[in-house]
């Protein structure tokens, strides 16, 4: 549980940090700001279906946890450049499914 907490605690501060330098820059993006902070204001919990699915690349050895913050990186890049993501949960679901996680591509089956 402590690993999915603080995995929640390193997206909300990544998204807010981004929303903090789109909302100081020389030209603000009041816009793509306000999309990241409806994601982070809507943050509580990562369904238990989604982090069995994070859980392994999150939690993994290198060199698989990088493959899951530069999903993060892309996934706010694509926000950040306009796409419309709903809440939390829409973004939780956007990054494992841009990640493309399943347990049996970081654990192989023995058959």
């Amino acid at each position: 549980m402590s690993n999915k907490i603080d995995f929640i605690k390193y997206l909300t501060s990544t998204l807010a940090a981004a929303s903090r330098n789109l909302q100081s820059a020389q030209t603000p993006d009041l816009a793509a700001a306000g999309r990241l902070d409806r994601i982070v204001n809507t943050a509580e919990n990562i369904s238990s279906g989604y982090w069995a699915r994070i859980a392994p690349v999150y939690e993994g050895a290198w060199p698989i946890a990088p493959d899951l913050f530069r999903s993060v990186r892309q996934s706010n890049a694509n926000i950040m450049a306009g796409q419309n993501v709903a809440n939390f949960d829409a973004y939780i679901a956007l990054l494992v499914a841009a990640l493309g996680t399943t347990p049996s591509k970081f654990y192989p089956s023995s058959d």
